[in-house]
């Protein structure tokens, strides 16, 4: 009895053994492997990496990758600590940031409150950005981690401001020292760092190991520039594109009957719209401007380009921002009146004008369909396409008298400053942002108020009339408010697409 007891126990154990031995060796077996690389298939190229000379959000994504500010945004666009590890203000006029401490550019340099400083100060002395940082009178340095914003006025805009691209922080030494280098090989404090540019093919970027944050799973991530969305979508099938941007409707109903794809899509603070050049002797009379918003059918464009993957535009303001007026004029199909207008005018059997666009498939479809439907008011249109950085060029270029162009614009930090005075405020024809050249001393005045207002609700009062005398002027018609979307692998792990368009990248990594 005893010796079978004995039996009975050596089996047992023999078996614990093996069975502990088998899933000791099953997890082992099992462990992932992940891929060094990322590959991004993009519509455009970018048309600079120097984040305070950007203006594009094609080349805001990509930078935004590779430089911080001292303000983040989480996925819905609420303000996060960033540079900063903190700030309190002393009063209306006063901000102190107090900064991570110990934070490495991508050549080794520390980040100090001087580099903060210099910064902030480039984007204020700049053209193309100085417009959101109009109120800040003076930045001081307190110690080497710890600066002060002061303001000339209450600025309610001010953190929003210190999110955007623009106010990322460059170094200080390397931008003094050449600008042609620091343009041709920038570095930032981000997360990845500048590896290669092949001028109208691709982007790479890699890893900065010293990174105070997060360091990626990713060893390295190339932004390939595609034009065409077959082309982008057939990348995609294929892997050789882990992620492609701006999926066109029939691509994101393919991606939907992939089982190997997957897909992201958000309501964005994004438009696409027809602007007017006011300098234009044919679109300088408002009842022209107005003549064509009656005769465009952005119901019909909307259905047709986008489907359910975009809403028809009534604002400047996309309904994804806070500051939306849903009961801003309106301008629906009514091809009378339209004629009715351009008779007014002075113009009863029309002009003739072009319609400029830059090479993206889907825009320049709905430049077709608005062609057409101009045609039926007399107004005859010769679409022109352009590369995007060119086009870029042109449309900000305050000299040149421009037609009929489509044009769109991101809200990146969801503040509604950042649309409008930028685009309507008169001061910012100068500074080649307000590309319809429009003048309103109303409207003037309103944004002024607005942003020297720290009440939320006052301040969509007064954002609200501007919308009211931007949908009566009319320099620009919106046509559509688009979802911004991407296809992606499902291999693809942690992705996030934050609700500007912009992809977060921090946790993600690549099954093979």
């Amino acid at each position: 009895m005893k010796k079978k007891l004995l039996a009975v126990i050596f089996l047992l154990t023999c078996a614990l053994l093996l069975g502990g031995t088998k899933a000791i060796k099953s997890e082992t077996s099992v462990k992932t492997k992940l891929k060094d690389t990322l590959v991004i298939a993009q519509k455009s190229e970018i048309k600079t990496l120097d984040p305070q000379k950007s203006t594009d959000s094609v080349s805001n994504k990509i930078i935004q990758l590779m430089f911080d500010t001292l303000i983040t945004m989480d996925k819905d666009l609420n303000l996060l600590p960033g540079l900063a590890e903190s700030w309190e203000s002393i009063d209306p006029l006063n901000t102190v940031f107090h900064l991570k401490k110990g934070v490495k550019f991508h050549n080794g340099d520390i980040m100090t409150a001087e580099d903060v400083k210099f910064s902030l100060d480039r984007a204020r002395s700049l053209p193309q950005c100085a417009y959101n940082f109009t109120p800040i009178k003076e930045i001081t340095v307190i110690d080497k981690n710890t600066i002060k914003i002061t303001t000339d006025t209450p600025f309610g805009s001010l953190l929003n401001q210190l999110s955007i691209t623009n106010s990322s922080i460059v170094n200080k030494k390397l931008v003094e020292a050449s600008e042609d280098v620091f343009l041709t090989n920038p570095v930032g404090t981000g997360q990845f760092k500048f590896k290669s540019w092949d001028i109208g093919n691709k982007l790479t970027i890699e890893r900065f190991d010293d990174y105070y944050g997060t360091i990626s799973k990713l060893k390295e991530v190339v932004i390939k520039f595609i034009t065409e969305n077959n082309s982008r979508m057939i990348m995609l099938e294929t892997g050789e594109a882990d992620i492609s941007l701006d999926m066109g409707v029939m691509d994101l109903k393919s991606i939907k009957n992939n089982n190997s794809l997957d897909y992201i899509e958000v309501e964005a603070p994004t438009s696409q719209f027809i602007g007017f050049d006011t300098k234009n002797e044919l679109l300088k009379d408002k009842r022209v401007r107005q003549a064509i918003a009656y005769a465009v059918d952005n119901n019909a464009i909307t259905q047709a380009i986008y489907g359910d993957s975009a809403t028809p535009g009534t604002s400047v303001v996309p309904p994804a921002m806070t500051d939306f007026n849903p009961n801003a004029k309106k301008y629906d199909l009514n091809t009378a009146k339209a004629k009715e207008l351009l008779a007014e005018a002075g113009y009863p059997n029309g002009f003739n004008i072009e319609l400029w666009v830059s090479d993206d498939s889907a825009r320049i479809d709905a430049c077709v369909i608005i062609q057409e439907q101009l045609r039926g008011i007399g107004i005859n249109t010769e679409i022109k396409v352009f590369q995007w950085a060119t086009y870029i060029k042109m449309i900000e270029n305050e000299n040149e008298v421009k037609p009929i162009f489509y044009m769109s614009w991101n809200t990146a930090n969801g503040d509604c400053d950042k649309t409008m005075y930028p685009l309507f405020h008169s001061s910012q024809i100068k500074g080649s942002m307000n590309v319809t050249a429009f003048i309103n001393k109303d409207l003037d005045e309103t944004l002024d108020k607005a942003r020297i207002t720290m009440d939320p609700k006052i301040r969509k009062e007064l954002y609200g009339k501007a919308q009211e005398i931007l949908q009566e002027e009319l320099p620009h018609y919106t046509i559509l408010y688009p979802k911004l979307n991407l296809g992606m692998r499902k291999n693809i792990h942690n992705l996030i697409m934050k609700n500007n368009g912009y992809l977060d990248l921090t946790n993600v990594y690549v099954t093979e």
